[in-house]
């Protein structure tokens, strides 16, 4: 019976020393963390990365910045109405008997917006290409194809290749 005393003290005392880390790692990342740069830096950092990466001079990165300014607005405003219209889906999801032809209709106008979307940022990188010199442009290419890869879901470039075996 002592001995199951011991134990227990034991795992009480493990207990309270996992609980005591847990609070302090928490406390960390709440208060201590310094973290990523607040969202509307994301461009500017951009401009960073090109010039760092591919090595934009001042003046390749005021031309891309021109660029950016136009492109950007029209993809922003239409991925607020993709927002808007799932917003809209999701509303109809809590009435009863909604037309399957209604959410059909909603999803396609969000497909069409999603194309338009695509088309901007495929001339937005073929515009930037072109501000590239000869030997950028090897660069470039690389750093839209980690951008464009590390959205993808479960980043397949990263996952374990599986041979079959016979």
């Amino acid at each position: 019976m002592n001995n199951n005393r011991s134990k227990n003290k034991v795992l009480v005392f493990i207990i309270l020393l996992l609980l005591i880390t847990n609070f302090a790692v928490l406390g960390y990342f709440l208060f201590f963390r310094t973290g990523k740069a607040p969202e509307k830096n994301k461009f500017r950092d951009f401009t960073a990365v090109l010039q760092k990466e591919v090595g934009f001079n001042d003046q390749q990165v005021a031309q891309f910045n021109e660029l950016k300014k136009g492109n950007w607005q029209q993809a922003l405003d239409k991925m607020q109405e993709i927002i808007q219209i799932k917003n809209t889906i999701f509303e109809l999801s809590k009435q009863d008997n909604t037309p399957d032809s209604i959410i059909e209709r909603l999803a396609d106008s969000i497909g069409t917006l999603q194309r338009e979307v695509e088309i901007n940022v495929y001339k937005h990188v073929v515009a930037t290409r072109k501000i590239c010199t000869a030997d950028q442009v090897p660069a470039y290419d690389s750093l839209i194809k980690r951008i464009i890869n590390r959205g993808r879901m479960g980043r397949p470039s990263e996952a374990p290749h599986r041979k079959s075996e016979k």
